[in-house]
């Protein structure tokens, strides 16, 4: 843990326990960098997704109580929920991410929302007339939206708030009094400020966000010594009973259960999961067969939290892992960075771009965020939140770069670079394209976007500002956005699935603009 906070700057806290008995509990870096106040174990983090598992063990426990069960549908207990496809969606499906609605978080109007407090039926509305991504049970994709709609299930069926509920029923008897419902706008005592990287890999304050805009799908804190509570009750039958356990960590499609991932390595059966939020990056991992757990909280999210769990567990049951290492940039010339420009194919159905921006080579696997490639020697790189994976790049008989390999904790993953005849034309790299100054000038302003959400009354103003051949754009003063001319009405980001798309009127004046994100959009007006 020392090498990982001097060679990744690893700022959180650590604890490892062996069937209850703590052997490792260490805070490093600061929980507040301005006034360098120190993590430690009992110092609160933002646990995002972790939320769900205690979702899960709620759903679960009103079961056990008999005021509902996993098969049924969304309807009997929110009857305002849409019949189709409320009927035929499942408490079951819910949990497990079968459900086919479609993941809010996804969607650029939420930006509208992340400042402010929002009404779990108001967040509800907004996304429950979508049309599913396929019929319920027959897919997987990860949804948030069905954790909200626990959440009001929960609170429906025990006429407590989601808040009260958890304290009542499981955080107050298992003594997890540094756990609860977290508000960011709250002094929690003992509470991790967040911190991100900007683009010059600096440390900076990352954006605040409003909790109840994740609601039972992401909105609680915690510390790592409460979960050693948590770990424990789940073996002891002290919150839930052994039968609705075993439920819980059952992996159903993609090895999830009711949240919880269950998967297998070491050769031995792991429960984890990740939780990520600005600022963020937390996992919490039990090797149920060893009475192992490892949990890592930093309030860095550009932290391989996961990385340092694998590494943790590696140590306590004897298994190789990567050592945490200083690595410095090796010399490349400049010229070869084009070489390994392109579509590669990671999968039948993922695929990964790498580019060239400003002399610098960056990745992007899938919808994932552009990550930065660092030199180490001719045709091999390493990641700059994690130098020990790396990616090495093939050349055939002519020279050309046809393939990569990724190795990371011990496994090698290769890529074949895909022809341009071969690309799917969505996946060919997006090229700024050169547009005469005066038409960037005319698309400068401010443009207004609203939401529909009933009773919550937001929004926000998009300002635009141009930069020699590019636009810059910001939704809040801190946060400005470079936008590349794809067209001249289409402007694309090159680090994240974001586009704006300008409108005209018949005499070509501007009058508005949509933002996209991936197959969501918002349409705004231009104020002036």
């Amino acid at each position: 843990m020392t090498k990982a906070q001097e060679a990744w700057r690893f700022s959180g806290s650590v604890l490892v326990a062996w069937d209850g008995q703590v052997i490792l509990n260490k805070g490093y870096g600061y929980a507040n960098r301005i006034f360098e106040d120190p993590n430690t174990p009992n110092t609160k983090f933002y646990i995002g997704s972790i939320t769900k598992q205690f979702t899960a063990a709620a759903v679960l426990k009103l079961q056990e109580k008999g005021l509902l069960n996993v098969s049924d549908p969304i309807t009997l207990h929110l009857p305002n929920y849409p019949a189709d496809p409320g009927d035929r969606i499942t408490i079951h499906h819910l949990l497990t991410h079968t459900s086919g609605i479609p993941n809010y978080t996804d969607h650029p109007e939420i930006v509208l929302l992340r400042d402010r407090p929002v009404a779990t039926a108001d967040l509800i509305e907004f996304f429950q007339d979508w049309p599913l991504l396929f019929q319920p049970g027959e897919g997987f994709e990860y949804s948030n939206s069905g954790y909200v709609i626990l959440g009001a299930i929960i609170e429906a069926v025990s006429g407590q708030s989601y808040e009260a509920f958890l304290h009542h029923e499981i955080l107050k008897p298992l003594g997890m009094l540094d756990t609860g419902y977290g508000r960011r706008e709250a002094a929690h005592p003992q509470r991790a400020d967040g911190y991100t990287l900007d683009r010059d890999r600096e440390v900076v304050d990352a954006v605040r966000t409003r909790l109840s805009i994740l609601h039972s799908a992401g909105a609680l804190f915690s510390t790592v010594e409460d979960m050693v509570q948590w770990d424990q009750a789940l073996y002891e039958e002290r919150i839930l009973s052994t039968e609705s356990v075993d439920a819980m960590l059952t992996p159903y499609q993609k090895d999830y259960g009711y949240g919880w991932i269950i998967d297998t390595l070491f050769g031995r059966r792991r429960t984890s999961h990740g939780g990520f939020l600005d600022g963020f990056n937390c996992v919490v991992e039990r090797w149920v067969d060893a009475r192992l757990l490892v949990v890592v909280f930093a309030n860095e999210d550009d932290t391989p939290a996961r990385k340092i769990a694998r590494g943790l567990a590696a140590i306590c049951l004897g298994q190789p892992y990567d050592q945490p290492i200083i690595k410095s940039p090796g010399k490349l010339d400049p010229n070869l960075l084009n070489d390994y420009e392109g579509v590669y194919q990671v999968s039948d159905d993922l695929l990964r771009w790498i580019t060239v921006r400003q002399n610098e080579l960056y990745l992007q696997t899938g919808d994932g965020p552009m990550e930065l490639l660092v030199p180490e020697t001719t045709d091999r790189f390493f990641f700059t939140w994690d130098n020990t994976m790396t990616i090495s790049f093939l050349r055939g008989g002519t020279g050309d770069v046809i393939a990569h390999i990724l190795y990371s904790d011990g496994d090698f993953f290769r890529a074949e670079k895909l022809s341009e005849a071969d690309c799917p034309a969505f996946a060919l790299p997006q090229k700024a394209v050169p547009v005469d100054p005066r038409i960037l000038d005319e698309l400068v302003g401010s443009y207004q976007f609203e939401t529909t959400i009933q009773s919550v009354e937001v929004g926000f103003e998009l300002m635009v500002t141009r930069l020699g051949n590019h636009l810059l754009v910001s939704m809040e003063p801190e946060v400005v956005e470079h936008m590349y001319p794809h067209s001249e009405s289409e402007f694309f980001h090159r680090e994240v699935d974001f586009h704006i798309t300008f409108e005209r009127n018949d005499s070509g004046h501007v009058t508005g603009c949509v933002l996209r994100m991936g197959n969501a959009s918002v349409r705004g007006s231009r104020a002036r």
